[in-house]
């Protein structure tokens, strides 16, 4: 396989057209299609197919479109490595965070990454754990920065604790359980988790289920921190959010925290990586720039 077959693939998965990748890449139709198929002959299996509705991909190339662009990016990734050892600290790196860390290691650690590597260029992400995940499988992520409990992260991810987090119950300021302070009172209500779906759900799964109860019936599903803080403000929403954003955000968006008998798991913030993934000398100077930013907390 060549570079150029995987870039030529990877912009025909994402373009679904033809056009639309030799657009991107700078190519002919022609060219691309010629190089497509020469990808295809070395694999031995057809990736994409010409239908009615334009381009599609085989489930050969379904399988493939991963792996072909986590082989991009490192392949962009030791070309840069190699530079910033011949060249010094240059390079890009991409690194996703959640809302809390964003809030507390963040600003210290680029503070300090920065002054260390003025001239690396670096893409911030604010996303939740999901999301994160997705972009490291492949490979537009070096790293991330979130709260997680470790023993549910999946074997290809490893997580470098930072420091404890604790989980904290928000409601807005008149919501009619205000003066609730037990989950079995709140149960019932209408909850806001971030997340996708049934991994939201069975998020929360370690917090009903030591009181005998399943997850809340009726869950708004979001992967916004700043949207679940703004929609509690607003309705009678119950939110579960980590505790670094009660003293910077609750006030500011009418949200009151709930004191609640139960003890709520606490989780860890966390440098979370690609398992036996090598980092850029850059990258790995940023983690270590966070790792001293979260050692006060």
């Amino acid at each position: 396989m060549k570079i150029n077959q995987l870039q030529a693939f990877v912009a025909v998965a994402e373009q679904l057209s033809i056009r639309g990748a030799a657009r991107v890449l700078g190519v002919s139709q022609p060219a691309v299609t010629k190089i497509v198929r020469e990808l295809e002959r070395a694999l031995g299996a057809p990736l994409v197919e010409r239908s009615v509705k334009g381009v599609q991909l085989t489930a050969y190339g379904h399988a493939f479109a991963p792996r072909a662009r986590l082989l991009l990016a490192d392949m962009r990734r030791a070309r840069e490595e190699i530079a910033q050892i011949r060249d010094g600290a240059t390079g890009r790196i991409a690194v996703a965070v959640s809302t809390s860390a964003a809030l507390t290691v963040l600003p210290a650690a680029f503070k300090e990454f920065h002054a260390r590597m003025p001239a690396v260029d670096v893409h911030f992400s604010e996303a939740v754990l999901p999301w994160m995940l997705m972009r490291m499988r492949d490979g537009s992520l070096d790293f991330a920065v979130a709260h997680v409990a470790r023993q549910t992260l999946d074997a290809e991810f490893e997580g470098i604790e930072l420091f404890p987090v604790h989980l904290a119950v928000g409601l807005r300021v008149g919501h009619p359980l205000r003066h609730c302070r037990s989950l079995m009172q709140l149960h019932g209500a209408e909850w806001i988790l971030p997340g996708d779906g049934e991994l939201a759900r069975e998020s929360v799964i370690p917090i009903f289920s030591p009181i005998g109860l399943a997850p809340p019936a009726r869950i708004v599903f979001g992967n916004s921190v700043t949207v679940a803080l703004g929609l509690v403000g607003e309705m009678d929403l119950v939110g579960l959010f980590v505790e670094p954003l009660v003293d910077v955000a609750f006030k500011r968006y009418g949200v009151r925290r709930i004191e609640v008998e139960e003890a709520l798991p606490t989780l860890s913030m966390c440098v979370i990586k690609r398992r036996g993934h090598k980092l850029t000398p850059a990258a790995q100077q940023f983690v270590e720039c966070v790792q001293r930013a979260g050692a006060p907390f």
